[in-house]
């Protein structure tokens, strides 16, 4: 993401929604800056303290603030679901995990014949593990290390199991996220990995696509800026090429995604669009743990999927969305 465009996160979507504070007689009653409960995992279900702030115009959402985090010092504005907030205090009784000791959420904000996603169950930690954050939360660099020296040996190179134990960590990555944002250059964890013969594409993508939590579905609802970003120019001056950096345009349009299944894409540069969007699979989703959607024959007639943008580091909320197809063509959205 080129500089310019470390811009401010936008507060628009927070003023639209205190204009529509009234919600209609089925959702509950809530006063913005009340705090609330949010419902941010659903098995284990966890339940942390919230802002409430309003809702979405036509009230079909709650829009909550989070608490400062080590990814936003303001904390994260989001669209939520109104079954996923409830009034501070509340405790209801605890439902019990369908389908045995593997997880499964229903996808928030979509119908009840939508698929449901998975959450992939960590594998046991060998003994003796350095870190003491159990098997849940984001995954630090000492874990993944662990992780492999524990299972690949003294002889990595010689384990018949190598290319397995890579695989199980990179779907273990996807389902916690990292702590740390990867970076493909050397350093004691790039040589680390190296010298256990991990530094592939089993868990290159993982590690580069997962920073921060996975990502909810209810995230991605809501309004966002359009914009785009051209490869880099490089100049020839004598014997030396200078490169001058990647070509940022902004205002693009804008993409509004609706928890009840409906997409808005205002396009600047082609025919505005709008239609459903549906869950994106696992295998569409491919190295990026987490939720995405799809919009269903979108610009141009094509299928786009959108996911968060795990990769930066720049603040406010960052989407990608790229042609299903071929992945070849791609905007960010900013809010």
């Amino acid at each position: 993401m080129p500089r310019f465009l470390r811009t401010k996160r936008a507060t628009i979507l927070g003023l639209i929604a205190l204009g529509f504070a009234a919600t209609s007689g089925a959702a509950p009653t809530y006063r913005p800056g009340e705090m609330v409960e949010f419902r941010s995992s659903g098995y284990p279900e966890k339940w942390e303290e919230v802002t409430f702030i309003g809702t979405t115009p036509g009230g079909s959402q709650p829009i909550i603030r989070q608490k400062p985090n080590a990814f936003s010092k303001e904390g994260n504005q989001r669209a939520a679901s109104w079954d996923e907030i409830r009034p501070l205090g509340s405790k209801p009784a605890a439902a019990p995990a369908p389908g045995g000791n593997r997880a499964v959420r229903p996808v928030a904000g979509a119908s009840a014949n939508a698929p449901r996603l998975a959450t992939p169950e960590p594998s046991a930690r060998a003994s003796g593990g350095p870190v003491g954050r159990g098997d849940t939360g984001l995954m630090n660099q000492a874990e993944i290390l662990h992780f492999l020296k524990s299972r690949l040996g003294e002889q990595p190179f010689q384990n018949p199991r190598r290319e397995a134990i890579k695989l199980e960590l990179a779907e273990l990555i996807k389902a916690r996220g990292l702590d740390f944002v990867y970076d493909a250059t050397p350093s004691a964890f790039y040589n680390e990995l190296s010298r256990l013969g991990a530094n592939t594409s089993e868990l290159g993508f993982p590690l580069r696509e997962n920073y921060g939590p996975p990502t909810r579905q209810t995230w991605l609802m809501g309004s966002w800026q359009l914009g785009k970003v051209a490869p880099a120019v490089y100049v020839q001056k004598g014997e030396w090429i200078y490169r001058k950096g990647d070509i940022g345009v902004s205002g693009l349009g804008t993409l509004n995604l609706d928890a009840s299944g409906t997409y808005l894409w205002k396009s600047a540069t082609a025919q505005s669009t709008q239609g459903r969007w549906r869950a994106a699979s696992k295998a569409e989703m491919k190295a990026q743990g987490g939720e995405g959607v799809v919009l269903l024959k979108a610009k141009s007639g094509y299928d786009w999927i959108v996911t968060q943008d795990r990769t930066t580091t720049l603040k406010g909320d960052w989407i990608r969305v790229s042609e299903l197809g071929t992945r070849q063509v791609n905007e960010y959205g900013q809010r």
